[in-house]
């Protein structure tokens, strides 16, 4: 049995495998060759996208970012990609099993009516993208799977920002003094530091090298804040599908409340050797949480000892497995 601290997100993830595979077990052969969303998914699981609106109160300061923040609009991924909000996962699965292409149009989509803005990559980019295989998204694999988180590295910026994960894990929290702002995220324990003391980025040399996130200075134009970053290593992913980047990536990150508990996070990667163009997230809309702020804190760290056993019985999919 996975430990308290790992259940919290894991419960999320194993009721999903458990209802699709229940799905695709209860498929006579003549369904299973045309498998449908509908036919499959309750219809109050099939949702229609639509923009989150900003009704509240005015911020009493709109220069004050502190707080827990709940990510609200469905892109689980860097940017609005295809397959970035999980919408396709039925499908995904099915036609793995079935040994087929997935059929990735509105017919089996979850979420219907999403804007996507694939990024363009370079040959290069491309190359590396499909040396990655995911346990999420278009290109999900249990067979060859290779997410560095899976063998407990630091997911990293911007990854950490995107709040993917489920299950209550799809926060992060700022805590703001006079010279920093300070990230912290509970899923996996990540915290990051940006620099607001008028410090300029630092340059990289042998006494500081690249790293799992970056080194950031911020700063406001008017009411929003403005963070950039560079110095990251390429160890890691933008994002649990799999989108690779470079060493030299540059990362500019944009906040601003829209009304007293709305905040808004755009990000743009600049990596000129993976990416024919600026990679631009799609707009994230977190909302304050109050209430989870005060939590006791769940400590879902990543355990060498508990992740592996993990991967191999929900990820890997060897559910009999009663191995240690």
């Amino acid at each position: 049995m996975l430990p308290a601290t790992q259940t919290v997100i894991r419960a999320p993830l194993v009721g999903i495998g458990a209802t699709l595979l229940a799905a695709l077990q209860s498929l006579s052969p003549a369904t299973a060759a045309e498998p449908t969303l509908e036919s499959h998914t309750p219809p109050s699981a099939i949702e229609t996208y639509a923009p989150v609106e900003a009704k509240g109160r005015p911020p009493a300061n709109p220069r004050d970012l502190s707080g827990k923040w709940n990510r609200v609009t469905p892109f689980q991924s860097y940017g609005a990609v295809t397959g970035g909000a999980n919408e396709f996962g039925m499908e995904l699965i099915t036609a793995q099993l079935q040994k087929r292409q997935p059929d990735l149009s509105q017919k089996t989509a979850r979420i219907k009516g999403l804007p996507y803005n694939d990024p363009v990559f370079t040959p290069a980019g491309k190359a590396a993208f499909e040396r990655n295989f995911p346990g999420y998204g278009r290109r999900i694999s249990n067979e060859h799977r290779n997410d560095p988180t899976a063998s407990c590295d630091p997911p990293g910026v911007p990854r950490m920002l995107v709040a993917h994960a489920e299950g209550g894990m799809n926060t992060w929290e700022i805590l703001q003094e006079k010279d920093r702002m300070t990230w912290l995220a509970r899923y996996h324990h990540q915290f990051r530091i940006v620099w607001t003391d008028g410090r300029k980025l630092p340059p990289l040399d042998d006494d500081l090298y690249p790293n799992w996130n970056g080194f950031s200075v911020g700063r406001w134009e008017g009411n929003t804040f403005v963070v950039d970053s560079v110095g990251f290593n390429d160890k890691t992913w933008l994002d649990h599908n799999g989108y690779p980047h470079t060493s030299n990536m540059k990362l500019q990150e944009r906040y601003r409340l829209l009304d007293a508990d709305t905040l808004e996070l755009t990000m743009t990667i600049t990596d000129p050797e993976y990416y024919a163009k600026p990679f631009k997230s799609d707009v994230k809309v977190f909302k304050r949480d109050t209430i989870g702020s005060k939590d006791w804190d769940t400590q879902v760290f990543c355990v060498p000892s508990e992740e592996g056993k993990f991967n191999r019985l929900i990820r890997d999919g060897h559910v009999n497995d009663a191995g240690p």
